[in-house]
């Protein structure tokens, strides 16, 4: 599923990424669980816990994987994805 094109609340799952094809400068949340970033041509493997955030630095898709169960996230623009 593309994370661009959610308008409303969804499950962040563990084993069901999520694709942003264009994050670049878009900030995420984190208000449960643990995600794992990841965005193409990037060496870095980010994973969040609740509490923390990630500005996505790169104009290239990205994934976002829930990791040892469900997590929920905020985007910045309001858009919540649960």
């Amino acid at each position: 599923m593309d994370l661009s094109q959610i308008a409303g609340s969804i499950a962040l799952r563990s084993g069901q990424p999520l694709r942003l094809e264009n994050g670049y400068g878009r900030r995420i949340s984190i208000l449960e669980g643990h995600v794992w970033v990841t965005q193409d041509g990037d060496p870095r493997d980010v994973v969040l816990g609740a509490g923390e955030d990630f500005v996505f630095d790169r104009r290239a898709p990205a994934l976002l994987s829930a990791l040892g169960g469900d997590a929920h996230i905020v985007r910045e623009d309001g858009v919540t994805v649960a």
